[in-house]
């Protein structure tokens, strides 16, 4: 049985977005830590950046149904600032929430369409909360996302998974 949503899910749907936003040049999923990788090493990266670096989810509900309330964070990042530039990175965190709140008001719209079945209904928008990036990563500055989606998540045994799956009934 597939889980309604995954990790996999989220990661190639924040690609999908940075892939299709004109503003966003680069995209790099799983953290903070992948980001410092990328920027250590020889890859051109682009700027602005979208950076999926969070994850969580957390159970609840009661006997009839559960649900999986995921927390996501994304970051919109520019790169290569010097230090001493202020007056450009106060322009990286006005243009990254410009950007951020842009793709925030992709995914609620997206929410409303049926197409995404574990986006559709899903997006809590009273969740979202945002900030400006407070990181050791030098002349990195924008700015970070989070939110929640409260998804129906059917916690049932797939037999075919435990070596004594025949003690589970599978209606």
């Amino acid at each position: 049985m597939e889980r309604p949503l995954s990790y996999k899910k989220v990661d190639e749907y924040f690609e999908e977005l940075a892939t299709k936003n004109i503003d966003i040049k680069d995209y790099c999923g799983t953290s903070v830590f992948a980001l410092g990788e990328k920027l250590d090493s020889s890859q051109d990266i682009q700027s602005p950046i979208l950076v999926f670096f969070n994850y969580e989810g957390k159970l609840s509900g009661n006997q009839q149904r559960t649900f999986n309330s995921r927390s996501l964070s994304f970051s919109i990042l520019f790169i290569g600032i010097k230090s001493d530039d202020v007056p450009s990175q106060l322009a990286a965190k006005n243009d990254a929430e410009i950007i951020g709140l842009e793709v925030l008001s992709r995914i609620n719209v997206q929410s409303k369409m049926e197409n995404i079945g574990w986006l559709y209904n899903n997006f809590d928008k009273d969740s979202v909360i945002y900030s400006e990036v407070d990181t050791d990563l030098e002349g990195v500055h924008g700015m970070e996302f989070f939110f929640n989606l409260k998804t129906i998540e059917p916690l049932i045994v797939n037999p075919d998974k435990w070596s004594d799956g025949n003690i589970f009934c599978t209606q």
